[in-house]
Protein backbone atom coordinates (compact mmCIF):
# COMPACT_ATOMS: atom_id res chain seq x y z
CA UNK A 1 0.00 0.00 0.00
CA UNK A 2 1.33 3.42 -1.01
CA UNK A 3 -0.09 6.55 0.62
CA UNK A 4 0.32 10.07 -0.78
CA UNK A 5 0.04 12.81 1.85
CA UNK A 6 -0.32 16.45 0.81
CA UNK A 7 0.92 18.87 3.45
CA UNK A 8 3.86 18.74 5.87
CA UNK A 9 2.33 20.62 8.76
CA UNK A 10 1.59 18.47 11.82
CA UNK A 11 -1.09 15.90 10.97
CA UNK A 12 0.44 14.85 7.65
CA UNK A 13 3.88 13.98 9.07
CA UNK A 14 2.31 12.23 12.09
CA UNK A 15 0.28 10.00 9.78
CA UNK A 16 3.42 9.24 7.77
CA UNK A 17 5.31 8.33 10.97
CA UNK A 18 2.58 5.95 12.08
CA UNK A 19 2.34 4.29 8.68
CA UNK A 20 6.12 3.96 8.52
CA UNK A 21 6.17 2.19 11.88
CA UNK A 22 3.56 -0.23 10.51
CA UNK A 23 5.57 -0.93 7.36
CA UNK A 24 3.28 1.03 5.03
CA UNK A 25 4.82 3.27 2.38
CA UNK A 26 3.97 6.97 2.69
CA UNK A 27 5.34 10.03 0.92
CA UNK A 28 4.68 13.59 2.07
CA UNK A 29 4.46 16.39 -0.50
CA UNK A 30 4.87 20.00 0.64
CA UNK A 31 4.46 23.12 -1.47
CA UNK A 32 7.00 25.15 0.56
CA UNK A 33 10.74 24.77 0.29
CA UNK A 34 12.59 22.93 3.06
CA UNK A 35 14.25 26.17 4.18
CA UNK A 36 11.01 28.11 4.57
CA UNK A 37 10.09 28.60 8.22
CA UNK A 38 6.72 27.39 9.39
CA UNK A 39 4.42 30.02 10.84
CA UNK A 40 3.02 29.48 14.30
CA UNK A 41 4.55 29.46 17.75
CA UNK A 42 3.30 28.17 21.10
CA UNK A 43 0.33 25.84 20.70
CA UNK A 44 -1.64 23.70 23.10
CA UNK A 45 -1.93 19.94 22.51
CA UNK A 46 -4.89 18.37 24.31
CA UNK A 47 -4.61 14.76 25.59
CA UNK A 48 -6.08 13.18 22.45
CA UNK A 49 -3.28 14.76 20.42
CA UNK A 50 -0.59 13.54 22.80
CA UNK A 51 -2.07 10.04 22.68
CA UNK A 52 -1.98 10.09 18.87
CA UNK A 53 1.69 11.05 18.96
CA UNK A 54 2.38 8.32 21.51
CA UNK A 55 0.73 5.76 19.19
CA UNK A 56 2.32 6.89 15.92
CA UNK A 57 5.83 8.09 16.77
CA UNK A 58 8.87 5.94 17.45
CA UNK A 59 9.56 6.09 21.20
CA UNK A 60 12.66 8.25 20.76
CA UNK A 61 10.74 10.92 18.82
CA UNK A 62 7.87 10.91 21.31
CA UNK A 63 10.44 11.39 24.07
CA UNK A 64 11.88 14.35 22.15
CA UNK A 65 8.42 15.91 21.88
CA UNK A 66 8.05 15.69 25.66
CA UNK A 67 11.57 16.96 26.32
CA UNK A 68 11.07 20.08 24.16
CA UNK A 69 7.57 20.85 25.39
CA UNK A 70 6.89 23.87 27.55
CA UNK A 71 7.03 24.06 31.31
CA UNK A 72 3.44 23.68 32.56
CA UNK A 73 1.55 26.60 34.02
CA UNK A 74 -1.21 26.48 36.58
CA UNK A 75 -4.10 27.16 34.18
CA UNK A 76 -5.71 29.96 32.20
CA UNK A 77 -6.97 33.39 33.15
CA UNK A 78 -9.01 36.19 31.63
CA UNK A 79 -7.78 39.73 32.34
CA UNK A 80 -9.36 43.11 31.70
CA UNK A 81 -7.46 45.73 29.64
CA UNK A 82 -5.79 47.03 32.83
CA UNK A 83 -4.52 43.50 33.56
CA UNK A 84 -6.84 42.76 36.48
CA UNK A 85 -7.92 39.11 36.74
CA UNK A 86 -11.64 38.67 36.08
CA UNK A 87 -11.74 34.89 35.64
CA UNK A 88 -9.38 31.97 36.21
CA UNK A 89 -9.40 28.22 35.77
CA UNK A 90 -6.61 26.33 37.51
CA UNK A 91 -5.61 22.91 36.18
CA UNK A 92 -3.81 20.54 38.59
CA UNK A 93 -1.04 18.50 37.01
CA UNK A 94 -1.95 14.86 36.43
CA UNK A 95 -0.06 12.36 38.55
CA UNK A 96 -0.63 9.67 35.90
CA UNK A 97 0.60 11.70 32.93
CA UNK A 98 1.84 8.57 31.17
CA UNK A 99 -1.46 6.78 31.68
CA UNK A 100 -4.13 5.92 29.12
CA UNK A 101 -5.77 9.35 29.36
CA UNK A 102 -2.92 11.26 27.80
CA UNK A 103 -1.64 14.64 28.92
CA UNK A 104 -1.92 18.33 28.10
CA UNK A 105 1.19 19.75 26.43
CA UNK A 106 2.31 23.13 25.22
CA UNK A 107 4.77 22.92 22.35
CA UNK A 108 6.59 25.20 19.96
CA UNK A 109 4.98 24.47 16.62
CA UNK A 110 8.18 24.77 14.61
CA UNK A 111 10.06 22.49 17.00
CA UNK A 112 7.27 19.92 16.92
CA UNK A 113 7.12 20.04 13.15
CA UNK A 114 10.87 19.41 12.90
CA UNK A 115 10.53 16.34 15.14
CA UNK A 116 7.55 14.95 13.24
CA UNK A 117 9.39 15.25 9.92
CA UNK A 118 12.44 13.29 11.15
CA UNK A 119 13.29 10.40 8.84
CA UNK A 120 10.34 10.85 6.48
CA UNK A 121 10.29 10.87 2.69
CA UNK A 122 9.28 14.49 2.05
CA UNK A 123 9.17 16.14 -1.38
CA UNK A 124 9.47 19.89 -0.89
CA UNK A 125 8.53 22.52 -3.45
CA UNK A 126 5.71 20.28 -4.69
CA UNK A 127 2.61 22.43 -5.17
CA UNK A 128 -0.45 20.18 -5.48
CA UNK A 129 -2.84 21.12 -8.28
CA UNK A 130 -5.38 18.33 -8.84
CA UNK A 131 -6.03 14.60 -8.51
CA UNK A 132 -7.43 11.97 -10.85
CA UNK A 133 -9.18 8.74 -9.85
CA UNK A 134 -7.71 5.94 -11.96
CA UNK A 135 -9.54 2.96 -13.51
CA UNK A 136 -7.59 0.49 -11.37
CA UNK A 137 -8.89 2.05 -8.13
CA UNK A 138 -5.73 4.03 -7.43
CA UNK A 139 -5.29 7.80 -7.50
CA UNK A 140 -2.88 10.16 -9.20
CA UNK A 141 -1.79 13.46 -7.63
CA UNK A 142 -0.64 16.12 -10.07
CA UNK A 143 1.69 18.97 -9.16
CA UNK A 144 2.75 22.29 -10.63
CA UNK A 145 5.40 21.87 -13.30
CA UNK A 146 3.99 18.58 -14.57
CA UNK A 147 5.18 16.17 -11.86
CA UNK A 148 2.79 13.49 -10.60
CA UNK A 149 2.62 10.58 -8.17
CA UNK A 150 0.33 7.55 -8.01
CA UNK A 151 -0.79 5.72 -4.91
CA UNK A 152 -3.54 3.73 -3.26
CA UNK A 153 -4.79 6.66 -1.17
CA UNK A 154 -4.44 10.45 -1.33
CA UNK A 155 -4.69 12.25 2.02
CA UNK A 156 -5.34 15.98 2.27
CA UNK A 157 -3.45 17.56 5.14
CA UNK A 158 -3.12 20.83 3.25
CA UNK A 159 -5.03 23.13 5.57
CA UNK A 160 -7.93 25.52 5.37
CA UNK A 161 -7.35 26.39 1.71
CA UNK A 162 -7.13 22.71 0.68
CA UNK A 163 -7.21 22.21 -3.07
CA UNK A 164 -8.09 18.58 -2.51
CA UNK A 165 -11.22 19.55 -0.56
CA UNK A 166 -12.18 22.05 -3.27
CA UNK A 167 -12.06 19.29 -5.90
CA UNK A 168 -13.48 16.41 -3.88
CA UNK A 169 -16.14 18.34 -1.96
CA UNK A 170 -17.08 21.49 -3.89
CA UNK A 171 -20.12 21.82 -1.63
CA UNK A 172 -17.93 22.23 1.47
CA UNK A 173 -17.91 25.79 2.80
CA UNK A 174 -15.34 27.61 4.91
CA UNK A 175 -16.79 30.82 6.35
CA UNK A 176 -14.99 33.99 7.38
CA UNK A 177 -16.18 34.99 10.85
CA UNK A 178 -15.27 38.67 10.48
CA UNK A 179 -12.46 38.46 13.04
CA UNK A 180 -8.96 39.51 12.02
CA UNK A 181 -5.75 38.79 13.92
CA UNK A 182 -2.11 39.82 14.01
CA UNK A 183 0.23 37.51 15.87
CA UNK A 184 3.91 37.22 16.69
CA UNK A 185 6.43 36.44 19.37
CA UNK A 186 8.69 38.41 21.68
CA UNK A 187 11.79 36.87 23.21
CA UNK A 188 11.52 36.40 26.97
CA UNK A 189 14.22 38.80 28.18
CA UNK A 190 14.32 40.27 31.67
CA UNK A 191 12.77 43.45 30.27
CA UNK A 192 9.88 41.54 28.76
CA UNK A 193 9.35 39.45 31.88
CA UNK A 194 8.97 42.68 33.86
CA UNK A 195 6.35 43.96 31.41
CA UNK A 196 4.23 40.80 31.24
CA UNK A 197 1.32 40.12 33.58
CA UNK A 198 2.13 37.21 35.88
CA UNK A 199 -0.67 35.19 34.26
CA UNK A 200 1.19 35.14 30.94
CA UNK A 201 4.17 33.50 32.62
CA UNK A 202 2.03 30.93 34.45
CA UNK A 203 -0.02 29.37 31.69
CA UNK A 204 -2.30 31.08 29.20
CA UNK A 205 -4.10 34.38 29.58
CA UNK A 206 -6.59 36.33 27.50
CA UNK A 207 -6.93 40.08 27.81
CA UNK A 208 -10.52 40.85 26.85
CA UNK A 209 -12.00 44.24 26.08
CA UNK A 210 -15.68 45.11 26.06
CA UNK A 211 -15.60 46.12 22.40
CA UNK A 212 -14.75 42.81 20.72
CA UNK A 213 -10.99 43.19 20.98
CA UNK A 214 -8.91 40.46 22.60
CA UNK A 215 -5.26 39.65 23.20
CA UNK A 216 -4.06 36.16 24.11
CA UNK A 217 -0.64 36.04 25.77
CA UNK A 218 1.34 32.94 26.74
CA UNK A 219 4.99 32.35 27.48
CA UNK A 220 6.71 29.29 26.06
CA UNK A 221 9.49 28.18 28.38
CA UNK A 222 11.21 25.10 27.00
CA UNK A 223 11.88 22.22 29.36
CA UNK A 224 15.22 21.69 27.63
CA UNK A 225 16.90 23.76 24.93
CA UNK A 226 15.32 26.47 22.85
CA UNK A 227 15.00 30.22 23.37
CA UNK A 228 12.05 31.12 25.59
CA UNK A 229 9.52 33.60 24.25
CA UNK A 230 6.00 34.95 24.73
CA UNK A 231 3.44 34.39 21.99
CA UNK A 232 0.89 37.17 21.50
CA UNK A 233 -2.15 37.76 19.33
CA UNK A 234 -4.22 40.90 18.89
CA UNK A 235 -7.62 40.29 17.40
CA UNK A 236 -11.07 41.71 16.96
CA UNK A 237 -13.62 42.86 14.39
CA UNK A 238 -12.14 43.48 10.95
CA UNK A 239 -13.46 47.05 10.97
CA UNK A 240 -11.10 47.96 13.82
CA UNK A 241 -7.99 47.15 11.75
CA UNK A 242 -6.44 49.24 8.98
CA UNK A 243 -8.03 48.09 5.73
CA UNK A 244 -4.61 47.39 4.20
CA UNK A 245 -3.18 45.50 7.19
CA UNK A 246 -2.72 42.25 5.25
CA UNK A 247 -0.45 43.99 2.71
CA UNK A 248 1.81 45.78 5.21
CA UNK A 249 5.41 44.72 5.70
CA UNK A 250 6.14 42.95 8.99
CA UNK A 251 7.54 46.02 10.74
CA UNK A 252 4.36 47.92 9.92
CA UNK A 253 2.22 44.95 11.00
CA UNK A 254 3.99 44.96 14.36
CA UNK A 255 3.24 48.66 14.81
CA UNK A 256 -0.39 48.12 13.77
CA UNK A 257 -0.65 45.39 16.42
CA UNK A 258 0.78 47.73 19.06
CA UNK A 259 -1.60 50.51 18.04
CA UNK A 260 -4.53 48.10 18.24
CA UNK A 261 -4.15 47.95 22.05
CA UNK A 262 -2.52 51.33 22.66
CA UNK A 263 -5.41 52.45 24.92
CA UNK A 264 -4.98 49.37 27.15
CA UNK A 265 -2.31 48.86 29.80
CA UNK A 266 0.93 50.28 28.34
CA UNK A 267 2.83 47.04 28.99
CA UNK A 268 0.83 45.29 26.27
CA UNK A 269 1.81 47.54 23.38
CA UNK A 270 5.37 47.61 24.76
CA UNK A 271 5.61 43.80 24.59
CA UNK A 272 4.38 43.89 20.99
CA UNK A 273 6.87 46.59 19.96
CA UNK A 274 9.68 44.44 21.36
CA UNK A 275 8.54 41.53 19.19
CA UNK A 276 10.62 40.07 16.38
CA UNK A 277 9.37 41.72 13.16
CA UNK A 278 9.92 38.56 11.14
CA UNK A 279 7.57 36.65 13.44
CA UNK A 280 4.56 38.88 12.81
CA UNK A 281 1.78 37.61 10.55
CA UNK A 282 -1.82 38.38 9.66
CA UNK A 283 -4.67 35.88 9.58
CA UNK A 284 -8.44 35.70 9.75
CA UNK A 285 -10.62 33.44 11.88
CA UNK A 286 -12.58 30.91 9.85
CA UNK A 287 -14.95 28.06 10.53
CA UNK A 288 -16.26 25.16 8.46
CA UNK A 289 -19.90 24.26 7.93
CA UNK A 290 -20.80 20.67 8.90
CA UNK A 291 -20.93 18.14 6.07
CA UNK A 292 -22.86 14.96 5.46
CA UNK A 293 -20.65 11.98 4.70
CA UNK A 294 -19.85 11.71 1.01
CA UNK A 295 -19.26 8.61 -1.11
CA UNK A 296 -15.88 7.23 -0.04
CA UNK A 297 -13.17 7.16 -2.69
CA UNK A 298 -9.38 6.75 -2.38
CA UNK A 299 -9.10 10.41 -1.33
CA UNK A 300 -9.68 11.62 2.22
CA UNK A 301 -8.99 14.61 4.46
CA UNK A 302 -7.59 15.51 7.88
CA UNK A 303 -7.41 18.53 10.14
CA UNK A 304 -8.14 22.01 8.81
CA UNK A 305 -8.57 20.58 5.32
CA UNK A 306 -11.97 19.28 6.47
CA UNK A 307 -12.98 20.78 9.85
CA UNK A 308 -11.41 24.23 10.06
CA UNK A 309 -12.33 25.83 13.38
CA UNK A 310 -11.90 29.05 15.30
CA UNK A 311 -8.71 28.88 17.40
CA UNK A 312 -9.72 27.74 20.88
CA UNK A 313 -6.71 25.64 21.85
CA UNK A 314 -7.94 22.30 20.49
CA UNK A 315 -7.58 22.35 16.70
CA UNK A 316 -4.03 20.96 16.68
CA UNK A 317 -4.99 18.04 18.91
CA UNK A 318 -8.03 17.23 16.74
CA UNK A 319 -5.85 17.17 13.62
CA UNK A 320 -3.33 14.88 15.34
CA UNK A 321 -6.22 12.69 16.49
CA UNK A 322 -7.31 12.45 12.83
CA UNK A 323 -3.83 11.24 11.88
CA UNK A 324 -3.76 8.65 14.65
CA UNK A 325 -7.23 7.36 13.80
CA UNK A 326 -6.59 7.14 10.06
CA UNK A 327 -3.31 5.32 10.67
CA UNK A 328 -5.06 2.82 12.93
CA UNK A 329 -7.88 2.16 10.47
CA UNK A 330 -5.47 1.73 7.54
CA UNK A 331 -3.32 -0.77 9.41
CA UNK A 332 -6.05 -2.92 11.00
CA UNK A 333 -6.33 -5.18 7.97
CA UNK A 334 -9.67 -4.08 6.51
CA UNK A 335 -10.10 -3.36 2.81
CA UNK A 336 -8.84 0.13 1.94
CA UNK A 337 -12.14 1.86 1.21
CA UNK A 338 -13.77 0.16 4.19
CA UNK A 339 -11.00 1.49 6.42
CA UNK A 340 -11.26 5.00 4.95
CA UNK A 341 -15.04 4.99 5.34
CA UNK A 342 -14.77 3.99 9.01
CA UNK A 343 -12.24 6.76 9.58
CA UNK A 344 -14.36 9.40 7.85
CA UNK A 345 -17.51 8.46 9.74
CA UNK A 346 -15.82 8.81 13.13
CA UNK A 347 -13.75 11.87 12.18
CA UNK A 348 -16.74 13.84 10.91
CA UNK A 349 -18.59 13.17 14.17
CA UNK A 350 -15.96 14.39 16.63
CA UNK A 351 -14.39 16.92 14.26
CA UNK A 352 -17.53 18.94 13.65
CA UNK A 353 -18.58 18.55 17.28
CA UNK A 354 -15.35 20.42 18.10
CA UNK A 355 -16.11 23.02 15.40
CA UNK A 356 -19.45 23.67 17.11
CA UNK A 357 -17.83 23.83 20.53
CA UNK A 358 -15.24 26.34 19.34
CA UNK A 359 -17.95 28.56 17.88
CA UNK A 360 -19.89 28.45 21.14
CA UNK A 361 -16.79 29.27 23.19
CA UNK A 362 -15.94 32.21 20.92
CA UNK A 363 -19.48 33.55 21.24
Amino acid sequence: MDIIIIGAGLAGPLLAQGLRRAGVGATVFERDRADQLSQGYRIHIAPEGELAMRDCLPPELHAEVLATSGLPGSGWRVLDPQLRTIQEHLVPQRADADGPGGRHLTVDRQTLRRILLTGLDVRYGAAFERFALLPDGRVRAEFAGGASAEGDLLVAADGTHSRIRAQLLPQARVIETGTWELYGKTMLTDEVRALLPAAALDGFCMVAGGDGRFMPLAAHRFRFGGDDYVMWVVGGPAARFPADVSTLDQHAMREAAAQFVTDWHPSLSAVVRLGEPGSVHFTTARTAQPLEHWTTVPVTLMGDAIHTMIPQGTSAAVALRDAGLLCRRLTEGAALLEAVRAYETEMLDYGFAEVARSLKSAG
